[in-house]
């Protein structure tokens, strides 16, 4: 593993994007370095964290946000890079929507990766507003940011889609998502039934009634809302508050797989609280904010993959010894990243 080149990663790998100009690359690479440095998502701290004068580097930034038109061109690229990165003929995709404060809500489409998921196409609205959510409805915002990641795929990929009940219990989107040839794995709400073969119809939520017990069938779900031929999980594991009621169209998943979906959650930690403070920024616009997510979520994933290197490659901070004998990470990858990212380069790496 060439920890040297990972470090210099985004330098290389933005040079490859495609229907973004050099200029954009360039921004790209100084101002996700400064967020790393920073560890800040706020304009001021970014621009004083970026090499040059402050003054300079803010209305530099403050350009660079106004260019939401890119947005589309650079997902593509985006994912190119990613799942290039990881180097995998089949990815897990998840689905999710995270909120600002009372600000911003973000639809997310992001790929599952060591324990964390690293966003690859987003939507930024007002939160909690009517008139502000995108027109489409959320099922056909959803499908065009698949669409937007399916083009930066390489071809032959196979991919899987993750959704909490909120997004899941969603006949267009069940569609939408197997007309692009993928799976699905979607969390439904617990009054969603199926249609047996034998017409009986059953409330597969209710067949589990305790801890350890499981319900498996397949039929046709959404009865009133289209009749998409599915296949129905039931799970309650000892380690979850509550049963999973699951419809797929892959007869092969047991259900467990559903467990990945809550790593893009551990992400949007990172990317406020326990990264950089994401919720700390004070923007109004939409469009300003999906922006500035270019450079938090590329500084994010250049962490991701640095961190995996230098733990591959020993350099770590040392493990904690449970009181079973077993070992833990301390730190999450994320943090393994950054901390060897400000303060072991160059010399171990040259």
């Amino acid at each position: 593993m060439n920890l040297r080149k990972l470090y210099h990663w985004v330098d290389t790998v933005s040079k490859e994007w495609e229907g973004v100009t050099r200029h954009f690359q360039e921004n790209v690479r100084v101002f996700s370095r400064a967020v790393v440095r920073t560890h800040s998502s706020q304009v001021r701290k970014i621009a004083a964290g970026a090499t040059g004068r402050t003054d300079s580097q803010r209305r530099r930034l403050q350009r660079f946000l106004e260019r939401a038109e890119v947005l589309g061109r650079f997902f593509q690229s985006w994912t190119r890079s990613v799942v290039s990165r990881m180097k995998s003929r089949s990815v897990v995709l998840v689905v999710d929507e995270t909120k600002l404060k009372a600000v911003f809500g973000v639809m997310v489409v992001g790929v599952v990766y060591e324990r964390r998921c690293i966003p690859l196409a987003w939507r930024v609205y007002q939160a909690n507003s009517a008139a502000g959510y995108p027109r489409e409805g959320q099922a056909r915002m959803i499908i065009r940011l698949l669409k937007l990641v399916r083009a930066g795929l390489p071809r032959g990929t196979t991919v899987r889609v993750l959704a909490d009940r909120g997004i899941g219990t969603s006949p267009l989107l069940m569609r939408g998502v197997m007309a692009m040839g993928w799976t699905f794995l979607f969390r439904v709400t617990r009054q969603s039934k199926v249609v047996l073969p034998d017409g009986s119809e059953v409330t597969f939520y209710d067949q589990v009634t305790r801890p350890g017990e499981n319900y498996q069938a397949s039929g046709l779900v959404f009865k009133q809302r289209g009749r998409v031929p599915a296949h129905v999980r039931v799970l309650w594991g000892g380690h979850t508050r509550e049963r999973w009621a699951l419809v797929t169209n892959d007869p092969a998943l047991s259900g467990w797989e559903y467990a990945q979906r809550m790593w893009i959650e551990e992400a949007f930690r990172d990317l406020k609280s326990h990264g950089w403070q994401l919720e700390a920024s004070t923007f109004t616009c939409p469009d300003r904010m999906a922006c500035l997510w270019i450079v938090l979520v590329v500084a994010y994933a250049w962490m991701l993959f640095f961190g995996t290197a230098v733990i591959s490659a020993g350099l770590g901070v040392a493990p904690k010894r449970r009181k079973d004998g077993s070992f833990a990470r301390r730190w999450s990858v994320f943090q393994e990243g950054r901390f060897a990212f400000l303060t072991a380069l160059p010399a171990p790496f040259t």
